[in-house]
C-alpha cells in the first residue's frame, strides 16, 4: 500500500510547524465538556442522593451532540475564521461549565442542568471543529500523526483528568463561584495557544448557502472516490480499536477483590496518564509507516491487551497493570486514526470530512460495547474480553484482504463535476 500524503498544501511553504502540544491545549476544553458533567456532576449527583437515571440524562446530553456533530460541521468550515469560531465556543463552554457548577444539584433543576450539558458540549463541537481546521493547514505530511497523537491527548486528558480537577477545585475551593471561575480560567487560557497560527483561507467567501453545502459534499466525495479514503472508510467501520471493554472496567473491577479507591483512580487520573501515553506512542508510530497500517498495528496491540486482561491475576494489582496496558492502547488507536483521518482530509472543509470519519467510528463502537455487554452476560469477564479479541482478528483479517482490493481515484483527484470557486 502506498503512503499518504495530503492533497493540499498545508501551509505556507518554509514555515516552521507548531509543537504538536498546542493540539493537546486547544482541543483540552471539547474533553473537558465532557468529563466534567460526567466525572464531576456524576460524583457529586450520587452524594446528592440523585437516581443513577437523572444523572445519566444529564451525562448523556454530551453524547448526544458529539454523535451528531458532523451534520452542522459546514458552519465552521465556510462562515467565520476558524479563530473566531474557537474563541466564541471557549467563551460559551466557560459559561455553560460556570452554570453547572453554582447550579445546586437536586431532582428540581436536573433540567436545567441536562439543557446547560447539551449547549456546552454543542458549543465544545466548534471548539473541536476550530481545532481541526486549524490543525489540518498547520501541519505537514510528516507530522500528522504527532499532531494526532496529542490532539487525542487533550481530548482524553480533559475527559478522565479535566473532570477529577473540576471536581476536586469543588470540593476545595472556598466557594461554588470560586471554582466556577478557575474552571473557567482554564477554558479560556487553552485559547493563548491560538497565538503563531496561521489561519487557513475561508473557502467560498461571498456564496450562498446552497453553494457552500454542494462544496461540502464535493469535498467529501472527492474523499470517498479516493482510493485511500476507501481504505479509511472501511477501517472506521470494522469492530476494531472501540475499546468497548473500557467502558466495563468499574463493573468489574470487584471480580479482581480491587477496592473502589483502586478502580477510581485506574478510571481516574492513572487511566488519563495511561491514555495520553498511548496517544502520543500511537501518534509518532503513524508518522512512521503507512497510516492505514498503523492503525491496524495500534488495534492489534490492544487486542492483545484484551487477553493480557483475561490471564491477568484476580487481584487488585493485577486489575490495575492490565486495564491500563488496555487504555494505553486504546490511546493508540485513537491517535492513529487521527492521523489516518489528517492524512486524507486536506484543508478544504477539513472539519465535516473528518467528523464524518470520527461518526461512524463511534456510531459503529456503540454496536461493539452492545456485544460485549451480552458476552459478559452469557460468558463472564473472560468470555466477554476472548469476544472482543476474536471479533477484532477477524475484522483484522477482513481489512487485509480487502484492503488489496479495493479500487479508487488517486487521493485529491477532483470529482467528475469540478470544484466551484467564488
Amino acid at each position: 500500500m502506498t503512503a499518504m500524503s495530503s492533497p493540499t498544501p498545508p501551509s505556507t511553504p518554509g514555515r516552521t510547524v507548531p509543537h504538536p502540544l498546542v493540539w493537546a491545549i486547544l482541543y483540552f476544553p471539547f474533553g473537558l465538556a465532557i468529563g466534567f458533567p460526567s466525572v464531576a456532576l456524576g460524583y457529586l449527583g450520587a452524594r446528592a442522593g440523585l437516581e443513577v437515571s437523572a444523572i445519566a440524562a444529564i451525562v448523556g446530553m454530551t453524547m448526544l451532540a458529539n454523535g451528531w456533530k458532523f451534520v452542522w460541521a459546514p458552519v465552521c468550515d465556510y462562515t467565520l475564521s476558524r479563530k473566531t469560531w474557537y474563541l466564541m465556543a471557549a467563551a460559551l463552554v466557560a459559561a455553560g461549565l460556570v452554570a453547572m457548577t453554582i447550579i445546586p444539584l437536586k431532582p428540581a433543576t436536573t433540567g436545567m442542568l441536562s439543557a446547560l450539558a447539551l449547549a456546552a458540549a454543542v458549543a465544545a463541537t466548534f471548539i473541536a471543529f476550530a481545532t481541526e481546521g486549524l490543525m489540518a493547514h498547520n501541519t505537514t505530511p510528516d507530522t500528522r500523526g504527532r499532531a494526532g497523537g496529542w490532539f487525542q491527548a487533550g481530548n482524553q486528558f480533559g475527559q478522565t483528568a479535566g473532570g477529577g480537577i473540576g471536581l476536586w477545585l469543588i470540593q476545595h475551593a472556598p466557594s461554588p463561584a470560586v471554582a466556577a471561575l478557575a474552571v473557567a480560567g482554564i477554558v479560556l487560557a487553552c485559547a493563548l495557544a491560538l497565538t503563531g497560527l496561521e489561519e487557513p483561507p475561508r473557502p467560498l467567501k461571498h456564496a450562498t448557502v446552497g453553494a457552500r453545502m454542494a462544496d461540502a459534499w464535493r469535498e467529501l466525495l472527492s474523499v470517498l472516490r479516493a482510493r485511500t479514503g476507501r481504505i479509511a472508510l472501511l477501517l472506521a467501520v470494522l469492530p476494531i480499536g472501540t475499546g468497548a471493554a473500557m467502558f466495563l472496567f468499574s463493573a468489574i473491577g470487584r471480580e479482581f477483590h480491587a477496592s473502589a479507591d483502586v478502580v477510581a483512580a485506574v478510571g481516574g487520573l492513572g487511566g488519563g496518564i495511561a491514555i495520553v501515553a498511548g496517544c502520543i506512542a500511537g501518534g509518532r508510530l503513524a508518522d512512521r509507516m503507512d497510516k492505514p497500517w498503523s492503525y491496524a498495528l495500534s488495534c492489534a496491540v490492544g487486542l492483545v491487551a484484551c487477553i493480557v486482561v483475561a490471564w491477568s491475576p484476580r487481584t487488585s494489582t493485577g486489575y490495575a497493570i492490565s486495564t491500563l496496558f488496555y487504555t494505553f492502547s486504546l490511546g493508540m488507536v485513537n491517535a492513529s486514526f487521527t492521523g489516518l483521518v489528517l492524512a486524507i482530509i486536506g484543508d478544504a472543509a477539513a472539519a465535516t470530512k473528518i467528523n464524518l470519519f470520527f461518526a461512524l467510528n463511534t456510531l459503529f463502537s456503540l454496536g461493539m460495547l452492545r456485544v460485549a455487554g451480552w458476552a459478559h452476560d452469557r460468558w463472564s469477564t473472560t468470555g466477554m474480553l476472548y469476544t472482543e479479541a476474536l471479533v477484532g482478528v477477524a475484522a483484522l483479517a477482513v481489512f487485509a484482504i480487502a484492503a488489496r482490493r479495493i479500487r479508487g481515484a488517486a487521493l485529491g483527484a477532483p470529482v467528475p463535476t469540478g470544484r466551484s470557486s467564488v
